[in-house]
């Protein structure tokens, strides 16, 4: 369940999922030099495993692709899951999920912190119906509201960032993203960054991905790396890395039933070409 766009492939990655994942924060998606005319970006990633908010839906190689149109502080991001090889509910050669993304970045300034808000909905077109509640083990699709802060004060050393996001649909229930990215510029061609994020739910939303009675507290931990190279004026080509761990008790007996790991040391290549 991947969202919209980042400050790096990396921070997509981790959180969500892509990605998604990627979760969501969104900086300067409006065009650098022409406000009049929408940017558009096309994307495809090649990712060892599907992994969601340190949910493990898929051990094996899976491709998501994606598309942005972005436009006077607004984007609009479709984003899909294509299952390579079989995932938790068994789909294999088909589309496990789709998503869509509204966002919107706020003409706002506060002691240099960057304001958005959005909605995603997750739709899973060939998870078929189980008997097992929950996003990811049905055909319901599920809706949430966000809203992020992002502290550009150090942008240059360290980009600090909260995201809370609400289901209002199926979970009902809220999960709180932290995350801290360093990014370095090796040359005009060549970007790096590291960075480490980590996921709070509350009990709506533990009780709904994880099953039971669960209480509120800390879901998953990420540690990540990315580098990106400009291959020429449009296209640019990432790497990520990323370890991903559960929440030990509870959440993690959970994930041992429920999902097909509780941590994983996973990654991807990413194409991205800007029109």
């Amino acid at each position: 369940m991947k969202k919209v766009m980042t400050i790096g492939m990396a921070a997509l990655m981790a959180a969500g999922i892509a990605g998604a994942q990627e979760d969501v924060v969104m900086v300067g998606q409006a065009p650098a030099n022409d406000d009049s005319r929408p940017e558009v970006t096309a994307e495809a990633a090649l990712v060892s495993s599907y992994v969601w908010r340190g949910q493990v839906y898929n051990n094996d190689f899976v491709v998501q692709p994606q598309l942005t149109i972005a436009h006077y502080g607004f984007s609009l991001n479709i984003w899909g899951n294509y299952d390579l090889g079989n995932n938790v509910n068994g789909v294999s050669g088909d589309f496990s999920e789709i998503d869509t993304s509204l966002a919107y970045s706020l003409p706002i300034d506060i002691s240099e912190v960057a304001f958005d808000v959005g909605i995603i909905n997750y739709d899973f077109p060939a998870n078929g119906d189980t008997g097992i509640s929950g996003v990811g083990f049905s055909s319901k699709s599920t809706t949430e509201l966000f809203l992020s802060a992002t502290v550009l004060s150090w942008s240059d050393v360290v980009i600090p960032s909260v995201t809370m996001f609400g289901d209002i649909d199926e979970a009902n229930g809220t999960y709180f993203l932290f995350d801290v990215v360093a990014p370095f510029e090796v040359s005009e061609y060549l970007a790096v960054e590291g960075g480490i994020s980590a996921g709070y739910g509350n009990t709506s939303y533990n009780d709904y991905y994880f099953g039971g009675s669960q209480d509120a507290g800390w879901n998953d931990y990420n540690f990540y790396g990315n580098a990106s190279y400009v291959i020429q004026e449009g296209l640019t080509a990432s790497l990520n890395l990323t370890y991903t761990m559960l929440e030990g008790g509870s959440i993690g007996d959970a994930a041992d039933s429920i999902y097909e790991a509780k941590e994983k040391f996973w990654g991807g290549v990413n194409i991205a070409y800007d029109f």
